[in-house]
C-alpha cells in the first residue's frame, strides 16, 4: 500500500499597521485656536487698562459719561491737577513705607528663614507652623490692637508706627517662604564652611546669603507692593492728611458732593509707574526666586 504525502502548505499573514497622521491643516487650525483663545483673555485683562488711561487724557468734565466708548477730546488736565496738588506728597509717602517694610520685611525674614532651616532649637518645627497660622489669619482682626498699641506708645499716626506694623506684620509668611527657599540649598556647603573653620554668622553671610538673592529679591517685590497697595490699614492707623499713602489720598477725589473721576483715573496711572519699574527690573530673580523657593516645603 502506497502512501501518498500531502505538502502542507503554510499561509503567513503579516498584519499590516495603520499609522494615523494629524494632517498639517489641523494642526495649524489647532495652533491658530489656542492663539485666539489667548488673546481673547489678553484682551479682556488689558481692557480696564486701556480704559483707565485713555480717561485719564480725557478733557473737559470729570465724568466717565461719554457718548462713544472711548473719549473724543484729550489733554493734560488731570495730570497738571495732580501735580498742583497734595498728589507728589501721597507718593512720596507711598514710596517711604513702602520701601521702609520692605527692608524690615526682608531682614527679619532672612534670619528667621536661616534659623528654622539650619540651626536646631527646641519648638523649630512648631514655631514655623504658629508662623504660618497666624499669618493665615485675616489682618483686619486686629486693627483694634493696632490701634491701641501706636497709641499707647505715642506711634499713633506716624510713619515709624505705619513701618513697624506693615514691616513686622507680613514677616511671618516670608519667614516661611525663606525657610522653604534655603531647605534647597545643600547642607554640604555649611559641612564645609565649617571645616575650613567658618563660623554659623560667616556661613550666613558668605555661603547663604549670595545663594538666597533671587528670593531676598522677590520678597523685596511682594513686600513693597503689598504696602504700596495698603488702603485699610493706613486710612485707620494715620489721621494727617499729609502722611497718607496714595490709596488713601487718592480716595478722597470721590467724596459725597463732588466725584473727580477723571482725576483718579490719572493718579492711578501715575501710581503704578513705580510698581512697573520694580517689576521690570527684578523680573528676572523674582521668576527664579518663586520657582526654587517651591522646591521644598
Amino acid at each position: 500500500m502506497t502512501t501518498t504525502a500531502q505538502p502542507v502548505v503554510t499561509t503567513t499573514t503579516q498584519a499590516s499597521t495603520t499609522v494615523y497622521r494629524t494632517s498639517p491643516w489641523r494642526r495649524h487650525a489647532g495652533l491658530w485656536i489656542t492663539r485666539l483663545i489667548l488673546w481673547v483673555i489678553i484682551a479682556v485683562f488689558l481692557f480696564p487698562v486701556l480704559f483707565v488711561v485713555l480717561y485719564s487724557f480725557k478733557a473737559g468734565a470729570q465724568s466717565l459719561f461719554s457718548p462713544t466708548l472711548f473719549p473724543t477730546e484729550y489733554g493734560l488736565e488731570n495730570y497738571q491737577r495732580l501735580l498742583r496738588g497734595s498728589f507728589p506728597t501721597w507718593a512720596m509717602n507711598s514710596l517711604i513705607y513702602g520701601l521702609s517694610c520692605a527692608i524690615v520685611t526682608v531682614f527679619f525674614a532672612t534670619l528667621g528663614g536661616y534659623a528654622f532651616s539650619r540651626l536646631r532649637f527646641r519648638g523649630r518645627r512648631y514655631g514655623i507652623l504658629a508662623l504660618l497660622i497666624v499669618q493665615a489669619l485675616p489682618t483686619n482682626l486686629a486693627i483694634v490692637a493696632f490701634f491701641w498699641m501706636l497709641n499707647e506708645v505715642g506711634l499713633y499716626s506716624t510713619r515709624i508706627g505705619i513701618v513697624l506694623i506693615l514691616g513686622f506684620g507680613g514677616s511671618a509668611l516670608s519667614v516661611w517662604l525663606m525657610r522653604n527657599f534655603m531647605e534647597s540649598i545643600p547642607k554640604d556647603l555649611d559641612e564645609a564652611s565649617y571645616l575650613d573653620g567658618g563660623t554659623t554668622f560667616t556661613t550666613f553671610y558668605q555661603i547663604i546669603l549670595p545663594l538666597v538673592l533671587p528670593m531676598l529679591v522677590a520678597q523685596f517685590i511682594f513686600s513693597f507692593i503689598g504696602v504700596y497697595n495698603e488702603y485699610i490699614l493706613t486710612s485707620i492707623l494715620l489721621a494727617n492728611d499729609d502722611l497718607y499713602p496714595l490709596g488713601v489720598g487718592v480716595r478722597t477725589f470721590s467724596t459725597q458732593f463732588a466725584n473727580q473721576w477723571t482725576t483718579f483715573c490719572a493718579a492711578a496711572v501715575l501710581g503704578s509707574v513705580p510698581i512697573l519699574i520694580i517689576f521690570f527690573i527684578a523680573q528676572r530673580f523674582l521668576v527664579e526666586g518663586l520657582t526654587r523657593g517651591a522646591i521644598k516645603g
